[in-house]
């Protein structure tokens, strides 16, 4: 609204006092501005105030997201170590607890074992203080009768000089009655007949009766004696061929070591066992590729086969294979002699290398190379055995002495390990199935069958602890394969082997105890009726 002073002119006091309004509304005018203008710095201020606290604000919620996400993963990173590291416990303490559980049940075998030879023992210190008692007896028997018949024929002599006197008397009377009836011319007198003189009785003597062996199964031993004699010969010659060569010697050297730590490495895990079982193959191949030296094959070969083109064939591929099949007797007996399943995984490596047609000699297979040894080292499976009572007999049966050139043979517990080894790992190379396998079973399972059969039918008087020890080790945790492969032949067989072959023995031993225990076992662990 206009002030009504401001066209006042007529009036100085109106003017003025308009003036003063003026300026009064001027000042108000400017002072309110200036307030306005403060009021908008202020805010202006407060706003960018504002803005910079909300930007410290996202800052530090930034800062602070980050820094949660940092303890996030280190809780999470902490979490993961702490989680890895009580695995890491766990697994040690199963490992600790399955070590400690091996442990004791190989203690509990061991002393099992030390139990078994030591009631072993003392049932044949028994028997032989009952054999020797026996001896005695019969020798004072023999004595008896020798004192009977020295009595009888001393008789015998005193009667027949007797009657040698009576007919020297009797010819002189009759020669003087002959005289004086000649003389008188009488008739002539009869002569009486001199009697019977006394013959001394007979005296009984002892028959022992000898072990009797198949003469096919000794012939084929024979056989195999020859090969392994022939390898053995064979290593000579492949070392004087390393002095000729000492790039072959050195090659041969580093080869065998592989062969020989790749068959130690071999366990119970079948993925454990590729890595060696690789090296091993890889290392023969190589053999295989090197045609000289060359040595004739047929003379390693139980049956040599014949129109064949050459009998030539690689000569470092064949002594290694000698030194595989050394090497696997060496791990059965290492490692089955106390627990029989750790043969499986070592004859199902044995068995592929022997079945490989890279190793193979014209398609056959060079496994007798390895069955030699067998021979050799445990006969009683081809049926092959002795009185072990005596030194050849247990030369025969497999004994071996303590040392080289030792006279003292192996202790009883020593040479009962090394049986159960050999058996366990003779099942675990004849008992292998390649029915869906594009290889040829290179030791097929009839061979299991002929020596079950040459032990089962060993006559019961000649059975002997090594029997009962190899036969055990060949059946015990196989049954079920021999079931698979024999069906019902298989189940006579082992009732055969089990049951009627310890009673008909009478065998009083540790071991035929063992294998009569058997069919008790399968019925309570595994439901298994013979």
């Amino acid at each position: 609204m206009e002030s009504p002073y401001k066209k006042a002119l007529d009036s100085p006091s109106r003017q003025l006092l308009w003036e003063l309004g003026r300026l009064h509304i001027g000042d108000r005018e400017a002072f309110q501005a200036k307030l306005e203008k403060e009021s908008n710095e202020r805010e202006s201020a407060h706003c960018e105030a504002l803005a910079a606290a909300a930007r410290e604000h996202e800052r530090i919620r930034r800062s602070a997201e980050r820094e949660r996400e940092k303890l996030e993963l280190q809780i999470r990173a902490e979490r993961a170590h702490r989680e890895e590291e009580e695995r890491r416990e766990l697994h040690k303490e199963q490992q600790r607890q399955r070590e400690e559980k091996l442990e004791k049940e190989l203690a509990q075998r061991r002393r099992d074992i030390e139990r078994v030879q030591a009631e072993e023992a003392a049932i044949r210190k028994a028997a032989k203080l009952e054999q020797a008692q026996a001896a005695e007896a019969e020798q004072r028997r023999l004595e008896k009768e020798r004192e009977d018949s020295e009595a009888v024929e001393r008789t015998a002599q005193k009667e027949a000089a007797d009657q040698k006197l009576r007919e020297q008397e009797s010819k002189a009377k009759a020669a003087a009655a002959a005289s004086l009836q000649a003389r008188l011319k009488p008739p002539p007198a009869a002569v009486a007949l001199p009697g019977p003189s006394a013959v001394p009785a007979p005296v009984a003597q002892r028959v022992t009766p000898s072990t009797q062996v198949n003469p096919v199964r000794q012939a084929e031993h024979d056989r195999y004696l020859e090969i392994h004699k022939s390898l053995k010969e064979f290593r000579k010659f492949m070392a004087d061929q390393g002095k000729r060569n000492p790039a072959l010697k050195t090659q041969m050297g580093d080869m065998r070591r592989i062969i020989k730590k790749c068959v130690g490495q071999l366990t119970s895990g079948k993925e454990s066992n590729r890595q060696p079982r690789n090296q091993i193959m890889e290392v023969l191949k190589t053999a295989a590729g090197i045609a000289q030296p060359e040595v004739d094959v047929p003379m390693f070969m139980a049956n040599p086969p014949s129109g064949t083109s050459t009998t030539k064939g690689p000569a470092l591929l064949i002594y290694l294979l000698n030194i595989f099949a050394k090497a696997l007797i060496a791990q059965f007996i290492n490692e089955a002699s106390i627990v029989s399943t750790a043969a499986d995984p070592i004859g199902v490596v044995g068995s592929q290398i022997f079945a490989s047609s890279e190793f193979r000699w014209n398609s056959f297979s060079l496994v007798d190379i390895l069955i030699a040894k067998y021979h050799f080292v445990c006969p009683v499976l081809f049926g092959i055995y002795g009185n072990e009572e005596t030194n050849h007999g247990r030369y025969r049966s497999g004994w071996i002495k303590e040392n080289k050139g030792s006279e003292h043979w192996i202790s009883e517990q020593k040479h009962f390990e090394r049986m159960t080894g050999l058996g366990s790992g003779y099942a675990a190379i004849s008992l292998r199935n390649y029915d869906k396998s594009r290889l040829q079973n290179p030791y097929p399972v009839h061979n299991f069958w002929r020596s079950l059969a040459a032990i089962i039918n060993t006559p019961p008087q000649e059975a002997s602890s090594t029997h009962f020890t190899v036969l055990k080790a060949m059946i015990e945790n196989n049954e079920t394969r021999i079931l698979d492969f024999f069906g019902n032949a298989g189940r006579l067989a082992l009732k055969k082997a089990l049951i009627e072959f310890p009673r008909e023995s009478g065998s009083k031993s540790v071991s035929a105890k063992s294998v009569a225990m058997l069919p008790d076992i399968w019925r309570k662990d595994k439901k298994l009726f013979l």
